[in-house]
């Protein structure tokens, strides 16, 4: 797996006590047994460790884990598109 997706499930693992095994591309949050203020905190400390701000309604509990990692990939993206536009 690419390393957006190995950060959140090492922060699902560090911060929400998440099994990795349990965890899949096509796992929700949901569907890992959480409250809506675990998910909340999760989307905080993800933002905090990556520098990437998740807007609004990004995470919710049908968010797949998937998904929050495309969004860590495509901000990561961006960034790169404008340090190289901009030198």
């Amino acid at each position: 797996m690419d390393s957006a997706y190995q950060i959140v499930v090492r922060h699902l693992k560090d911060h929400l006590g998440v099994d990795p095994a349990l965890v899949t591309p096509d796992t929700t949050l949901g569907q890992l047994d959480r409250d809506s203020l675990s998910i909340l905190e999760f989307g905080l400390l993800l933002q905090e460790a990556t520098g990437i701000r998740l807007d609004d309604g990004v995470l919710t509990f049908r968010t797949t884990i998937g998904e929050i990692a495309a969004v860590l990939r495509r901000h990561r993206a961006g960034d790169v598109y404008k340090r190289q536009g901009s030198a």
